[in-house]
């Protein structure tokens, strides 16, 4: 009994201790926000007339200045703050002239500095900064940085690295990085890849060739954001790929609406072993107008899958009176099993759209 009371005594004082070391925590943080609130209003306001010579003087041809009266460290990090948002918002020369005067007033150099912390928080920060700020000297720092950055904090180097990138080779770098143990983010690595202001397109011509699932993968996701010219022939050698996602991510470029493909290779895409691929190349015939097709969709109707049956039948409803008759006729046909139900469906919707036919 005596024992039972003693633990029961303890695990009070200890939820009390835990409470009271939660309060002081919390206590100590809101006077922190205070002190920063407070330093960041006397900030704005002792530098509210240089802000507005800077915004005012950013089209001009002269050079940015530096306040008369330089900011203490601690106001330093307020300063940098609105600069680099002004940089992230602007283009062109207002861009580049406070690029050049973050630089002139040493903020460049202390985050540099700040990347050889031994605290990877710090680091990171400092890669952030760095690369709003375009800082080509760091990009070496930054490579090293992004090698031992594991997770998805190492998407915040790869950005700053590609906005300060002043060579190809580092671009390249950074993005068969990521490649090492991201394999599951194309997407995202082909934005940040693109972000840069350099001409990536080489590099994603040079990824498209690679015999690598990564680099041909991470070539097709940044071609659908930013196509690098006609490279149809490859695409479509893509689409016999040992690997399916390759196979189906080039069958998407190739059935893109504006795509430069021609129709006779989508009519031999309706033949592809994968039915994905299949129902990609019938919807992309829709938007031909190759009056030749209507011979191909006729058979995509017959299709063992459903999607490349509607997606033939749906085509074939844009070709005018020869593809509608063809949907009557399949429709009504008697025997016609799954073919009529795709046509059947499709006459459906345009009866209750008028004027979805061409």
């Amino acid at each position: 009994m005596y024992s039972n009371l003693q633990m029961a005594r303890y695990f009070i004082l200890a939820m009390l201790a835990l409470i009271a070391i939660g309060l002081i925590v919390l206590f100590a943080l809101k006077l922190s926000g205070n002190r920063k609130r407070k330093l960041a209003e006397r900030t704005n306001a002792k530098y509210d007339d240089w802000f507005t010579y800077v915004l005012a003087n950013l089209d001009g041809a002269d050079k940015l200045h530096a306040p008369p009266t330089p900011p203490t460290p601690a106001e330093s990090r307020f300063v940098q703050d609105r600069l680099l948002h002004w940089i992230e918002r602007l283009k062109g020369v207002q861009q580049a002239k406070l690029i050049a005067l973050c630089e002139e007033m040493g903020f460049a150099e202390a985050e540099l500095a700040r990347l050889g912390s031994p605290f990877e928080w710090v680091k990171l920060d400092a890669a952030h900064r760095l690369g709003c700020m375009r800082a080509s000297r760091a990009v070496p720092g930054m490579l090293a940085l992004l090698k031992s950055v594991k997770g998805p904090l190492a998407f915040i180097v790869a950005r700053a690295i590609a906005k300060s990138a002043g060579q190809l080779g580092e671009l390249r770098e950074m993005a068969l990085t990521l490649l090492a143990y991201r394999t599951d983010s194309y997407e995202l690595i082909a934005d940040i890849l693109l972000e840069s202001e350099l001409d990536s397109s080489r590099i994603v011509a040079d990824f498209l060739q690679s015999e690598e699932e990564g680099k041909t993968l991470l070539a097709l996701a940044a071609m659908r954001k930013r196509p690098p010219g006609d490279f149809t022939e490859r695409l479509i050698g893509l689409t016999g790929s040992r690997e399916k996602e390759v196979r189906l991510q080039a069958a998407r470029l190739l059935t893109l609406e504006g795509a430069a493909t021609p129709a006779e290779r989508l009519e031999r895409m309706l033949a592809h072993p994968d039915w994905e691929i299949r129902a990609l190349a019938a919807e992309a015939l829709g938007r031909s107008g190759r009056a030749e097709s209507v011979a191909p969709l006729r058979e995509a109707l017959e299709d063992d899958e459903w999607h490349v049956r509607y997606n033939g039948a749906k085509s074939l409803a844009q070709y005018g009176k020869e593809g509608l008759a063809e949907l009557y006729r399949t429709a009504n046909a008697k025997n016609a099993g799954p073919s009529a139900e795709a046509a059947q469906a499709v006459i459906r919707e345009q009866m209750a759209f008028p004027g979805g036919t061409k």
